[in-house]
């Protein structure tokens, strides 16, 4: 455990070094031959990030990238970004706990991915927490940034209409996520086994709705109605798709046996 510390605060350490000097970006960084151990955990975790599949295989249970909910690799607002490290560590209701970066990092593996929650000095989860620490150069400690999270819609006076919302979906959604959620191409699937599980964030049709409004369909955000995206937020809701994992005895068991 004491290791574990150690290696955490070493890249706290380095962070704020160079927090310091102007920061190269990420397209500079992928071009240098040779990097510190800081900057090598950046461009790590931006390249999980962006394909999971590929660099964090191990801990992934599903066809997802992190990108695909934290869009344009975290980086673009009111789509999950990921310049949030001065807001940990803060209490969490889903886990009933104060969460650090790290073990929130680790909780994205379980529901989001569908995968297997890393140990918390995992390669994969000292890399992405770099990743979001590099993003969160500049912010005010403590404070929320501009376009954290998704936006929360307004109260249109309706119910969410999940068949209004199959309609949107196959006229707004269907082509570039299938008519049967599977995705299409690059397009992430939005539901069956290989889309997110019902523990996911993802998967409240509040925080889904706010997202479909402000990003999709993809470069055309905010084109939908503030009702349409309820609506399809309710559709997608109840489609098929993994179980939440905290209700799995295999999970329990872990707990109790994990550190």
């Amino acid at each position: 455990m004491f290791q574990r510390q150690l290696i955490l605060v070493a890249l706290l350490l380095s962070a704020a070094a160079h927090a310091q000097q102007d920061q190269p970006s990420i397209s500079q960084l992928l071009q240098e031959p040779f990097l510190d151990d800081y900057y090598s955990n950046v461009v790590y975790g931006y390249e999980i990030v962006t394909d999971s599949q590929r660099h964090a295989s191990r801990y992934v249970g599903n066809a997802l990238n992190c990108s695909s909910c934290h869009l344009q690799a975290g980086t673009q607002k009111d789509a999950l970004p990921l310049n949030v490290a001065g807001m940990y560590p803060k209490w969490r209701a889903k886990n009933g706990k104060r969460n650090g970066i790290g073990l929130r990092i680790r909780e994205c593996f379980l529901y989001s991915m569908d995968g297997i929650m890393p140990p918390e000095d995992a390669p994969e989860v000292l890399a992405v927490s770099a990743y979001v620490s590099y993003l969160s150069q500049g912010e005010v400690m403590g404070a929320e940034p501009a376009g954290r999270g998704v936006p929360t819609l307004d109260d249109t006076g309706y119910d969410p209409n999940p068949a209004s919302g199959r309609l949107v979906y196959l006229q707004q959604c269907a082509s570039c996520h299938g008519e049967q959620g599977q995705g299409v191409g690059v397009a992430p699937p939005v539901w069956g086994l290989d889309s997110f599980n019902r523990g996911a964030g993802m998967h409240s049709i509040e925080t889904a709705a706010g997202f479909i409004w402000a990003n999709m369909p993809l470069g055309q955000g905010r084109s939908l109605t503030p009702q349409q995206a309820l609506d399809v937020a309710a559709y997608m809701n109840l489609q098929i798709r993994p179980a939440d994992p905290r209700e799995s005895r295999f999970l329990k068991l872990l707990e109790a046996v994990l550190p």
